[in-house]
């Protein structure tokens, strides 16, 4: 077998080793980018500050300039022709006083003076001189200018401008009068002190550390501060006309960074050459030690990989010879020796798990039979009893026991799978839902037990309170709280009985047939109910059911009053029910003798042989299904309402016929004087009351208004086909007498019979 987890342990160490080396040699060039950034930044910002210095400076200069422009002395004298006259010589003297008061008002300034072309002399802060003079003394010591390319620049037209005419001579030109420049007779020139300016610039640490020039607006020297050298073979092209840049180059042999900045003042450009190796320095310390800090990571961490790695890998070659070599030749195949162990340990596992698997199952059906047995009490007593449960590991920590039996009722609506599942895996999965909820709401205060007894699931609390009404209260309210959340989060239909609390073993079967007996009484009280025993234990034996009610239920049905039926069987219910518990044996009577009086009525009613025939047969058919009185009581009410429909159809069937003839009768006899509501109640053999209020309900009116009513038309008929006296009519329509017709002719007509017969002439 090969080595291969030595292997792999290596090459992960060494590649471990190498993530630092990546990470310096990254740290090391992203130093350099960030060093040579910021060095060249700072270089910016020091030009930034030598440019807004000069520019500051060139602007009081040039401030200067304009306020001597337009110093009246100063246009006065420009504005002359006439020279020779002796006041031209005081307007020379004033203008030679305002010429030096301005010089030494800024210390930027050598000199300064005024040059008349036409007349070629100028005045100087100090004197009056001819141009070849003023030449010598203020400009003959530069070098690099002629007296020719001097007097040709006086001539030139400037305004406000900045010139070097020599080195180390910048001067500000601006012809006079200002008003006039295109045709000005005089020009100023203000000689700038180009040391102190030099000098400025050398007080900031970017000089002390470079050069710094500033060139005018095609890129050409104007000024230099710090040791100029070979500026001419720099190669300044590459500054462009971009506010600000940097580059690098070669200059004098070694490697310079050039940066610069524009003037918008004065259109130049301020310009810091600063050798590369002065910031290259502090990189070549950082890659000196970031090197050796290389070198010991390869050739210290190196060896200490391997042998870290052969140390740690020991313990697996060891692990791996215990093994036996049987087992080594089935793992042959096996790629390292982590996966030879792993293959091994695991057939080991899996087969103490198969074993611990199988233990467990045959430990849990035989102590969930134990349990069975011991609620029935048919176990062994004494120290067979101990032992046994010792060996199930059953624990009782009192003497005080109660039992929870569960029926387990719909549960159709948890499933949703179409089938998917057999009925047993379906009920598996319901009793492992209710007993893990209830084993643990009963599980917070006592100690229980849980096993399954004739398709019920039963559960043996181990009471741990001293409180034996509190318990019991703890008991309901545990059972309470398993039946909501079952019932409303996986819709199991449960039926709860709670046995009273007992103590000793011995007590624990008296427990279970009280549970048992306490979940039979829900055939009395319905479904999905908790039943404690203390409900059932004194039940009432005297069934209420009078003769007197029956026959009213009897009568009720007859005449097909479904709402006082219904009454009447609910007061038998109630009564029987609500001054104690009814047995169970008189509950089912109850039902018995409440379905007895329906078929009784059903027998007096005049129906065909065959009638409801169908009804009483599926009545038969529910009862036997039914699982509670409540299921019973509504198969009742939906029968009463069956039979009384049926009853009140026929009635009103009867009752359209009943009208019919009583009111053909009524217009038939008319004239009949003695024609009552006492001879129709004998005619068609009903009594006098019922048939009063029926032709009130069927004609809206009442017997002596109809008959009246009807009477009168028949009078004004005859009165208005005949000839007849009054006297004949009132005879005819059943009146008794002219004034008994005639005044009930004026109630509903309004008017006399003569008026009508009157009228009905004209």
């Amino acid at each position: 077998m090969k080595r291969s987890v030595f292997l792999f342990w290596l090459y992960s160490n060494l590649t471990i080793l190498c993530i630092p080396i990546v990470i310096t040699m990254l740290v090391l060039f992203q130093s350099q980018h960030l060093l040579h950034s910021e060095v060249i930044r700072s270089n910016k910002a020091l030009l930034n500050q030598v440019k807004q210095s000069l520019d500051n400076q060139f602007k009081d200069i040039k401030r200067m300039g304009l306020q001597l422009s337009l110093d009246p002395k100063v246009i006065k004298y420009v504005n002359q022709t006439e020279f020779n006259s002796s006041q031209v010589k005081i307007d020379t003297l004033d203008l030679i006083t305002s010429l030096r008061s301005y010089a030494a008002s800024n210390g930027d300034i050598n000199d300064l003076y005024v040059y008349m072309k036409k007349q070629h002399f100028g005045v100087t802060t100090s004197t009056m001189n001819q141009d070849d003079l003023l030449f010598q003394l203020l400009h003959e010591p530069n070098k690099g200018i002629t007296f020719k390319k001097w007097s040709d620049s006086m001539e030139k037209i400037y305004f406000g401008n900045f010139l070097q005419l020599a080195e180390d001579d910048m001067v500000y030109m601006q012809s006079l009068p200002i008003q006039n420049a295109d045709e000005a007779p005089a020009t100023l020139v203000v000689m700038l002190n180009a040391e102190r300016l030099k000098a400025a610039i050398s007080n900031i640490q970017l000089a002390q550390a470079g050069i710094v020039l500033i060139l005018d607006s095609s890129n050409k020297p104007m000024m230099i501060a710090g040791e100029p050298g070979h500026v001419s073979d720099l190669d300044l092209a590459q500054i462009s006309s971009s506010a600000e840049g940097s580059f690098s180059q070669k200059w004098d042999k070694e490697e310079v960074t050039v940066s610069y900045v524009s003037s918008v003042e004065n259109e130049w450009k301020y310009v810091s050459i600063v050798p590369t190796k002065i910031y290259a320095a502090k990189v070549s310390q950082l890659r000196s030690w970031i090197y050796a800090g290389l070198f010991l990571c390869i050739f210290v961490g190196g060896p200490m990989s391997i042998w870290l790695t052969r140390r740690h890998y020991m313990p697996i070659r060891r692990m791996v010879d215990l093994v036996s070599p049987k087992v080594k030749s089935n793992m042959q195949d096996s790629k390292d020796e982590f996966l030879l162990l792993q293959s091994f340990m695991s057939e080991n596992a899996a087969f103490q798990d198969t074993a611990n698997t199988t233990i467990r199952k045959q430990q849990d059906v035989l102590r969930s039979h134990f349990l069975a047995r011991l609620l029935k009490g048919r176990v062994e007593s004494g120290s067979a009893l101990a032992q046994s449960m010792a060996s199930f590991d059953l624990r009782f920590e009192t003497n005080r026991f109660a039992v929870l039996l569960f029926h387990i009722g719909d549960y159709s609506a948890l499933f949703n799978d179409n089938g998917s599942r057999d009925s047993e895996s379906k009920l598996q999965y319901v009793y492992y839902i209710v007993t893990n909820i209830t084993e643990e709401l009963l599980g917070r205060k006592h100690t229980v037990f849980t096993t399954e007894v004739d398709g019920m699931i039963a559960f043996l609390v181990n009471i741990q309170h001293e409180d034996e009404a509190q318990a019991k209260h703890d008991l309901i309210d545990a059972a309470q709280v398993a039946q909501e959340v079952i019932q409303g989060k996986f819709y199991i239909q449960l039926t709860i009985g709670i046995s009273d609390i007992h103590p000793t073993l011995t007590g624990i079967p008296h427990g279970f047939d009280e549970a048992l007996e306490a979940l039979e009484y829900k055939f009395v009280i319905g479904p999905s109910q908790i039943i404690p025993f203390d409900r059932i234990k004194r039940p009432k034996n005297e069934l209420y059911y009078p003769l007197d009610m029956e026959r009213q239920l009897i009568n009720h049905i007859r005449t097909g009053q479904y709402e006082e039926a219904m009454e009447a069987v609910s007061e038998l219910i109630v009564t029987n029910v609500s001054d104690g518990t009814l047995s169970l044996q008189l509950g089912k009577l109850l039902m018995f003798e409440l379905i007895g009086t329906i078929l009784k009525a059903i027998e007096h009613l005049d129906q065909g042989p065959n009638e409801l025939a169908v009804e009483k047969h599926a009545l038969i058919k529910q009862l036997t299904q039914c699982e509670s009185f409540a299921e019973i009581e509504d198969e009742i009410y939906k029968f009463l309402k069956t039979v009384c429909d049926y009853v009140d159809s026929k009635k009103k069937s009867h009752n359209t016929n009943l009208k019919d003839h009583v009111l053909s009768y009524i217009d038939e006899h008319l004239a009949d004087m003695d024609l009552s509501l006492t001879s129709l109640s004998l005619k068609f053999e009903v009594n006098a009351p019922y048939l009063s209020r029926f032709i009130k309900e069927q004609s809206g009116e009442t017997f002596i208004d109809y008959v009246n009513k009807q009477r009168v038309q028949l009078a004004k008929k005859l009165m208005m086909d005949t000839d007849d006296t009054i006297t004949d009519i009132t005879q005819k329509a059943g009146f008794s007498n002219s004034n008994t017709f005639i005044r009930v002719f004026k109630r509903y007509e309004g008017i006399t019979p003569g008026q009508f017969r009157k009228g009905d002439q004209l």
